[in-house]
């Protein structure tokens, strides 16, 4: 979508920003973009500099969102160029970093999300001081300094709790111990174990906490803790018929299993979520999102030794069959 005037003449500003709205509502970015930027200018025509920025803005984050960047860039800087109450010369600054982020600049990401905390400070809840910290841990994590990251997740953590808000602090919390995983597992595991002190309080909650769990004990070298901790998540998953949880749980323990040279097991563990899967979404969806993993098991196996493994889970499954009977 490039800087020219959409053909709608005699079509207000306002009426351009609504049929936006819509576009915006039939996830027609590229046509919304389009619209906002023909609004922005006719407000600046208009002289309200206000009306023009919020477009603007509202423009450079729909191309963001859209893939188009330098699009997306010009945008915000044709807002950046008005004069703005405090407001949108936050969301200005906001908005370039999410650009710097989505454009793979993980360290200018940091910068403008650390300029933003600190040159907005006054004016900025701490709900919003969640969201910003938790931008930045993200940039962080891009950036490879994961202890960083870690402590913007708590400090985020902290603020959610204080409002109240349980669920999104145990979540930025569950981010905060998968992050530091990677260069400090004994102090994840201990950040993971502090969380775990609570029962979940559904399957969904037990599924994300099982699979942070499982990758926390994996890269401590906990394999038999990673495996129990899989198979909650893989409950927790089943409980809330969770399918995306249920097949990342049952690929990494499969994965597991095979590291421990298990292969009869992690091949079943595929197999059961196969068929757990078909029940939930039916057949070809479960085909279209086990086939990989077990294709992937059958490439490093072998094909002749990946029959065995098939051959004797069928018999065994027979065998059991039978004994029910």
């Amino acid at each position: 979508m490039s800087d020219q005037t959409v053909p709608l003449d005699d079509v207000s500003p306002e009426a351009l920003e609504a049929q936006a709205r819509a576009r915006l509502a039939q996830a027609d970015l590229p046509g919304a973009a389009a619209l906002l930027q023909h609004a922005a200018r006719i407000w600046s025509e208009l002289s309200d500099a206000k009306r023009a920025g919020s477009c603007w803005l509202l423009a450079a984050s729909t191309l963001r969102l859209a893939g188009s960047m330098d699009e997306a860039a010009h945008a915000v800087h044709r807002a950046e160029l008005l004069p703005l109450p405090d407001a949108l010369r936050r969301g200005v600054d906001m908005e370039q970093a999410e650009q710097a982020l989505a454009s793979g600049d993980a360290a200018l990401a940091r910068e403008r999300f650390a300029f933003v905390l600190e040159r907005h400070a006054e004016h900025i809840d701490d709900a919003l001081r969640a969201v910003l910290l938790q931008r930045r841990a993200a940039a962080a994590t891009a950036s490879h300094d994961e202890r960083a990251a870690a402590d913007d997740f708590r400090a985020a953590a902290a603020l959610m709790q204080a409002a109240g808000l349980t669920a999104d602090a145990e979540a930025a919390r569950l981010a905060a111990a998968s992050t530091l995983a990677a260069v400090d597992p004994a102090g994840a595991e201990a950040l993971w174990r502090e969380i775990d002190q609570q029962p979940p309080r559904d399957g969904a909650v037990a599924a994300r906490r099982g699979l942070v769990g499982g990758h926390v004990a994996m890269l401590g070298q906990q394999p038999a803790l990673a495996l129990a901790r899989y198979g909650a998540a893989r409950q927790g998953a089943l409980d809330a018929r969770d399918a995306a949880s249920y097949l990342a749980a049952s690929v990494q323990s499969a994965s597991l299993l095979e590291q421990q040279g298990q292969v009869d097991d992690a091949y079943a563990r595929l197999a059961s979520a196969w068929v757990t899967l078909g029940d939930l979404l039916g057949k070809d969806a479960a085909v279209s999102l086990v086939r990989p993993a077990m294709q992937g098991l059958r490439d490093r196996l072998g094909t002749e030794a990946f029959q065995r493994v098939r051959e004797g889970y069928a018999a065994r499954r027979k065998r059991s069959a039978g004994s029910r009977v």
